[in-house]
């Protein structure tokens, strides 16, 4: 009976080490996604690309610059 017993015990300690490690793994958050950086073609400051606001391959930080920026080329 007590070789049962201290087999038993040992089932349940190498379950409970076992679960621990594989729970640990998947409790971890995942990463996040890197995203693009560009730059602000009034400004000149750099932004997830998006957040940006894109016109003819170049990319702007607010409708303020789009507009300014437009608004210099025609």
């Amino acid at each position: 009976m007590g070789k049962f017993i201290f087999y038993l015990l040992l089932a349940l300690l190498i379950y409970w080490l076992v679960k621990g490690r594989y729970s640990a793994k998947e409790a971890a958050p995942p990463k996040e996604a890197s995203e693009d950086m560009v730059r602000c073609a009034y400004c000149n400051i750099y932004l997830p690309k998006g957040e940006a606001i894109g016109h003819c391959d170049k990319f702007f930080c607010c409708r303020e610059h789009y507009r300014l920026r437009v608004n210099a080329s025609s």
